[in-house]
This record gives C-alpha cells, sequence and structure tokens, in this order.
C-alpha cells in the first residue's frame, strides 16, 4: 500500500488500488473505539443520458433513478435484509443520494471486518426483477410525496428550477412518481453496470484499525475480484446557459411555520480563470465567511435590527458554475437581500481580517480529525468534487494571499441571482 500524511493535521492515509480499478483509503486513528465506512459511486441524479457499452449507444434513463437504485441494493436474493445483518452487531447503516455520488455506509465499534466483508459483497450482488421494482415504486412514491411537504425540501428544489433552464441540477433527486412509476429493471441495469464498476467507485474507511487487514479483506473479496476493469462510460454534457431561469418568486405555503428567504448566485467558474477549482471555492468560501459568517459584523447587525432569526451560507460546483446559496429566515425578506448585496459590494475585507479568519479555519480543520465520521466524509467530498484528495488543505489555506482574495471578489458577479421568498399562508392573505 502507498501512504501519505493530510498535511498539518497529523493523519495518514493509506492508499490502495486494486487491477479492476477500485480505490481504496485506509485512515487509522488512535484511542477511537469507533469507524466509518463508505464504500460510493461517482453515479447520482445528475446523470440521465450515457453511453451504453452493452447496447452501444448512448441512451436516456428516466429522471430519480440513482435514488431507485439505492433503494433496490437493499434487497438481495439470498432475502437478507442488509438492515438486519449490521444491527446483528448493534452497528449503524444506511444510504444516500446526492447530485453527484451514491454512498452505502455503516459506523459502529465491533465486527469491522465481518461488516466491511458484507458491504462489499452486497453492493455488488444486484438483485432486480419485474415484481421487486414495481414494489419499490410505490414505496418511493410516498417518499417524494412526504418530501414535497416539507418547506426546506421544497425550497431547495424550487431554487434549483429557478436557477437552472436546461440542465439536471434543477431537476429533484428522486425524481417525480411519473419518472419513477416509468422505471424498469432494465433501466436499473443498464445504469448499475455503467456506474457499479470498480473502477467508477471508491471505498474509505476510518478507526482503530489494522490496515493490513483491511486491504486483505478488500483484496480477498471473492465477488468483487471477479469483476474485471472496465472503462467508465461517456456522459452526455448539457448546455446550461449561464443567466439564471427565473429572478424573483414568492410563494405562501400552509405547512411554512416561519417566513423565508432564498438567494442564490450563479457564477461563471471561467471568468475567474483559475485552473484550480478547490482553491477557487476556498476563496470564495472565505470572502463569504468573513462577510456573513457567525461572527461577523452583517450577522451582529442584522439581529441587532431584527431583520433576520437565522442565517445558512452553502456553496457547491455544478459542472461549469459555482452555486452560492443564502438561506435565512427572516420577515422583512426584501430589506435583508438589500442588505445582502450591499455587503457583497460595499464591504471593505481587511489583511487582518484575513489572517484571523484563517487561523479559525485551520484550527477547525484541525479539530474536525478528532471525529472519525468527519475526517471520512471530508475525505469523500474531496474525491467526489475534485477527483482527489486535497491532502495539503491546511496548507491552502495557511498560503492564502489578501491580494489574491481582492481579486477573486473583485471577478465576482452578484447580479446573476434568484430570490425565492416562502411565506406563511396567513401573511399572504392578509
Amino acid at each position: 500500500m502507498n501512504k501519505f500524511e493530510l498535511v498539518g493535521i497529523d493523519q495518514d492515509v493509506y492508499f490502495e488500488k486494486l487491477k479492476n480499478g477500485l480505490e481504496v483509503y485506509i485512515l487509522p486513528f488512535e484511542n477511537k473505539n469507533n469507524y466509518f465506512v463508505s464504500y460510493f459511486t461517482k453515479f447520482g441524479s445528475l446523470i440521465l443520458d450515457f453511453y451504453s457499452e452493452d447496447e452501444k449507444k448512448m441512451i436516456h434513463v428516466p429522471e430519480g433513478i440513482a435514488h431507485f437504485l439505492e433503494h433496490k441494493m437493499f434487497e438481495q436474493k439470498d432475502g437478507m435484509d442488509p438492515f438486519e445483518f449490521f444491527a446483528q452487531s448493534g452497528t449503524s447503516c444506511n444510504a444516500s443520494t446526492s447530485y453527484k455520488a451514491t454512498r452505502y455506509y455503516f459506523s459502529g465499534t465491533d465486527n469491522l471486518y465481518e461488516n466491511l466483508d458484507y458491504l462489499i459483497n452486497y453492493v455488488n450482488s444486484p438483485y432486480f426483477t419485474d415484481e421487486n421494482v414495481e414494489k419499490e415504486k410505490g414505496i418511493i412514491c410516498e417518499e417524494i410525496n412526504m418530501l414535497s411537504d416539507n418547506p426546506e425540501w421544497f425550497a431547495e428544489e424550487e431554487m434549483q428550477r429557478m436557477l437552472y433552464k436546461k440542465h439536471p441540477f434543477r431537476i429533484p433527486i428522486a425524481g417525480d412518481c411519473d419518472s419513477v412509476r416509468s422505471i424498469t429493471k432494465e433501466n436499473l441495469y443498464d445504469t448499475y453496470n455503467a456506474f457499479y464498476n470498480p473502477n467508477n467507485m471508491c471505498l474509505v474507511i476510518g478507526g482503530e484499525l489494522d490496515p493490513d487487514k483491511i486491504i486483505a479483506i478488500v483484496e480477498n473479496n471473492e465477488i468483487l475480484n471477479s469483476i474485471e476493469k472496465r472503462e467508465n462510460p461517456e456522459i452526455k454534457k448539457v448546455k446550461e446557459p449561464l443567466e439564471v431561469y427565473n429572478k424573483y418568486q414568492e410563494l405562501s405555503l400552509d405547512n411554512v411555520a416561519t417566513n423565508k428567504l432564498g438567494f442564490a448566485i450563479k457564477l461563471d467558474v471561467e471568468r475567474f480563470k483559475e485552473r484550480d477549482r478547490f482553491e477557487l471555492s476556498l476563496y470564495v468560501g472565505m470572502i463569504l465567511n468573513i462577510l456573513f459568517g457567525s461572527t461577523s459584523v452583517f450577522k451582529d447587525e442584522m439581529l441587532e435590527r431584527n431583520l433576520m432569526n437565522t442565517i445558512y451560507l452553502d456553496r457547491m460546483y455544478v459542472d461549469d458554475f459555482l452555486i452560492i446559496e443564502f438561506w435565512a429566515e427572516t420577515d422583512h425578506p426584501n430589506e435583508l437581500i438589500t442588505e445582502i448585496n450591499r455587503y457583497l459590494k460595499t464591504y471593505d475585507i481587511t489583511e487582518q481580517e484575513l489572517e484571523r479568519y484563517k487561523k479559525v479555519w485551520i484550527a477547525s480543520e484541525i479539530m474536525m480529525t478528532d471525529n472519525v465520521s468527519s475526517t471520512v466524509s471530508s475525505l469523500i467530498n474531496d474525491i467526489i468534487e475534485y477527483g482527489e484528495i486535497k491532502r495539503d488543505r491546511v496548507n491552502y489555506i495557511r498560503k492564502m494571499n489578501y491580494q489574491k482574495l481582492l481579486s477573486i471578489r473583485k471577478k465576482l458577479d452578484f447580479s446573476n441571482s434568484a430570490t425565492l421568498i416562502l411565506k406563511t399562508k396567513d401573511e399572504k392573505d392578509d
């Protein structure tokens, strides 16, 4: 195995790439009695059109199929329920589908090696029939209907429809009931065979463990090692216009308990001419943290003026764009938007602020490594987002330059934005 260090945080990572392409990352911790394991494929809801080697042509699959496939992987031909298997040793297991990946994971304190072998077996043993696929459709439609009643979930999905016109990012991860009902077992096997191949997957394990024993289990797993390496399929790229699809929307909902504001900015990555997307994201994150973070002047002022109760920020890459989102509870959404824009355009960030926030950020990175699942999850996000583990994250932060920060801030275009206001039904009726 190869070995490298996460620079600045005293954490070793062992790495092995199998002949069939599977990447295995092992993080040994000391003085921890728990572990966290995640086995994931770089296949999420954004992929709907790809070249099928089996059919020798580009095919289109129904919306929500990645999420549907995640559900069906928990039904095994031998009748064993993975949830029941893990529960026997007091182990928690689950799975999740995002826009870019599907993860199968478990955490616990006992039976790591046996549980790991079982995880590899069931994720590599698809079992789809017409009957079990049909049965799952009703279950997933119920889940979709439940989520649509959640105002936070609804707001996120509505914002994505406002930002994007053509890209699958505007489609809910689970699809809708019409698309779910159209899914067949053939669709599931098409996507499974294309994307659940070891060359498109990673296994990340963290805890107090023996790296040699872990890799021996992986390398000796008969099902996994019977799979030959396959090239990853060609994925059809969707050309999305820069302009947001819908700039403003105000809605009233029966189940909204407090008024909410969503404000999102769609940035063209090419505008920055930055080859390192990770570094660009760090700088944008630093700018947002200084302007709107938990210890910012903005937050203190808005709370003092009662213009908001809470505020939450997020950012993510979606192909050629970097999306910045603000979510707040507020009874004064238009005033709050005005203040957000004012701070974005006019607040003068000082070099002293940058240096102070760098120290805080580095401290939080170091503190995070005391948590096994948080450390593993951070590395997984690096792999999904950037194709590799950013082993020198702390040095990136330490080397952040004030002049470069100002240069990147100058290129930020905040005009290409979407605003979503959710109001309680009573207030709207007034």
